[in-house]
Order: C-alpha cells, then structure tokens, then sequence
C-alpha cells in the first residue's frame, strides 16, 4: 500500500543514500591518504567500490526476481545494516588485506540498494501514485548537503570520522527502507525464464556510452579547474551548479521526459553531452564553464530518468528487479569504470582538455544506436 507516509521513507532512503555519495566521491581517496595508504593503494580501495557496482547490481536482482517484493525490502534492510557494519569496520581495520574486504563488502552492499529501491520507485510513478523524478530529486539534494558539510567540517584529524559518518547514513537508509510500500507482485510460477529483449541490450549500450562519456567530468574536472587557477570553492561551486540543474529537472520535468520516445530523447541527450564535453575541453572561461555545467539537466537527470522508466517497459514483468540491477551495472559500474580509467591514460598521455575532446566523440558515436531503440511514446507501445 502506498501512503504519503511511506512515500517520505524513499525521499529519506534517497538523501541519506546520496549524502553517502557525496562523502565518498570527494573525500574518501583523502580519507585514505590520512590513513597512510600511498596512491597504488587508494587507486585500489576506489576500484574497489567501481568493481562492486558492477558485480552486485544485476547478481542481487538475478536472486531476487524470484521472490515475492517483500524479499526486497527486507534484502534492502538487511544489506543497509551490513553496510553500516562495513564502513565502521574500514575504521577500525589496521591490517590492509582486512580493509580491502570491508572496502569491498560495503562496495557491494551499498551498490545493491539503489537498483531495488529504484525498481520501486518506477514502479509507483508508473502507477501514477508519484513522480519518479521528484522522488529521485531528494538525492540530489543529499549529495549537495552532505558535499559541503564534508567540506566544512571533516577537515584535517576530523576526515578520520567519514566511515562512522557513512555507517550512520547506511543506519538511515535501513530505518527508511522499514517504511517503504509495498506494491503486489506475482510470485514466480515456476516457469522458463523470458529472456531479455535486444531493444533492451541496446538501452544498456547506450547507457554504457553515455557513462563512458562522463569518465573526463567525474575522474578530472576538479583536476581540471584547479590547472587553469580555480580555487577549491570555487570549483565546489561548479559541481553545485551541475546538481542544481539536475535537481531542477527532475522537479520540473521529470514525468515529461519519460514519456518521450527514447530514439529522440536519448539521442538528444548523448548530442547536448558531445556538445558539453567539447566545450570543457575548449575553454575554463568562468561564465562559459557554467553555461555547460547547466547541461549535465541534459547529459544526466533527464537520461536517467528516461532511462529508469523504459528500462522497466522493455524488461519481462518477471525480471524488473535484474533489469533495474544489469542498467545499473552497464552505466553506472562498467560505464564509469572504463571512462576514467581510460581517460586517466589519455590525460597522462595528451593532457585534460584531450580527455573531454575524445569523451565527446564518445558521446557521438551512441547517436546511432539511441536512433535504434524504439521511436514510439509508451502508450503507444502498448
């Protein structure tokens, strides 16, 4: 039964799960370094975390696609609390083998959650009972929050407290995740398991591009800016001007963007991402640098939301839960993974403004498989 009140759990679920976000994309590789770990180590303990969005996604939802949806609220709970365990494990850990283990259990933990509470949300803006893009937005702001309150005050001894911070956070999204609805689902009955569609693997390879392209913004940005003479806020500020056009979006428009047909919006979307790609790596002029933070509306809120939704519509009813699991693993696991990995040798190589130059060739050369997904509104697939 979906109530507002359950409704305010996944808003919850989602500011404490990207507030956890926010912390460890900035501040955990300097969490490392305070532990005296040198650069190969921190490089490994963040691929890490990378492996573990790849693995768990689609292995969590393959398992759960088999049970009833009370399974997967009670799975969200459960690794919640596991995860909480982990990330106050990492800082108490002395031995470096026994900290690579907690690093990668709370990787895999924390990875698994949000497909499946995704999943749910789809599910309920499908049934018209909330918007999945205003749902989603609470993330949004999480991160914001969470970034520069880590900025203020996990500053020098204080950055020794992240993996208490991060347990306490996991202790939320499992406290929110006890109030989630509960919408019905057929149980499995037994039969052969109805394979994905290829109109579905392209969704996937398209949304592995589209992260791919993303590998010089997320990997060398901050780098990036601090090259060219911005100082530290200054570059905060521009990450916060990307959140605040994705927040933005997914207030305002998020229900529209799903009702396109995915060949034109994806296409669009991968388009406008070449275009801001292109025009980092061109210019740091400060008011240009912000005109193209504007787009990542484009490059990621209204991808993503698209992207949740039809991920549902072109999956068997059956296997929603490893769909939501095998988008997230393509993009958000293997996608960023291989983007700054690659980008990190093309900046070694060439420099930064390389790195954008070749992101958006990237982005471009998945014009023509978006062109191929299906070029009709939902209703009209029907």
């Amino acid at each position: 039964m979906v109530t507002a009140r359950s409704l305010h759990h996944i808003r919850w679920f989602y500011a404490a799960y990207f507030a956890a976000m926010g912390l460890i994309l900035p501040f955990f590789p300097v969490y490392l370094d305070g532990r005296g770990l040198n650069v190969t180590m921190i490089g490994v303990m963040t691929g890490l975390l990378a492996a573990a969005k790849v693995i768990a996604p689609p292995g969590i939802g393959f398992l759960l696609d088999q049970h009833p949806h009370r399974w997967v609220q009670r799975f969200i709970i459960t690794a919640s609390l596991l995860a909480a365990l982990a990330a106050f494990g990492i800082g108490v850990s002395e031995h470096l083998l026994l900290m690579g283990l907690l690093v990668l259990l709370f990787g895999i933990f924390w990875a698994a959650i949000l497909p499946l509470t995704d999943g749910l949300s789809v599910s309920v803006s499908e049934a018209a009972l909330a918007d999945y893009g205003r749902l989603r937005v609470w993330g949004s702001i999480g991160f914001i929050i969470a970034s520069l309150a880590g900025g203020l005050f996990l500053t020098g001894p204080a950055m020794q407290n992240l993996p208490v911070v991060l347990a306490v956070l996991m202790l939320v999204t499992a406290m929110a995740a006890g109030g989630f609805p509960v919408l019905d689902k057929k149980s499995p009955d037994g039969q052969q398991r109805v394979p994905f569609s290829a109109a579905f693997y392209r969704l996937l390879g398209v949304s592995f591009i589209m992260q791919v392209s993303h590998g010089a913004y997320y990997g060398f940005f901050s780098l990036y800016l601090a090259a060219a003479g911005y100082t530290g806020w200054q570059i905060g500020m521009y990450w916060v001007l990307g959140v605040l056009a994705e927040i933005i979006l997914m207030w305002r428009w998020s229900r529209p963007m799903q009702q396109v047909a995915p060949a034109m919006l994806f296409a669009v979307c991968l388009i406008l991402a070449a275009l801001r790609w292109f025009g980092t790596g061109l210019t740091t002029d400060p008011v240009l640098t912000a005109l193209l933070q504007c787009l990542h509306a484009a490059s990621f809120a209204a991808f993503h939301v698209a992207a949740i939704a039809w991920v549902k519509r072109l999956a068997p009813e059956q296997r929603h839960t490893s769909a939501q699991g095998w988008y997230s693993a393509a993009g958000f696991g293997l996608g960023s993974m291989i983007g700054i990995m690659g980008c990190g040798l093309i900046v070694e190589a060439w420099g930064y403004a390389w790195a954008f130059y070749i992101c958006a060739l990237v982005a471009c050369l998945g014009v023509p498989l978006a062109r191929s997904l299906p070029g009709s509104r939902p209703e009209e697939t029907t």
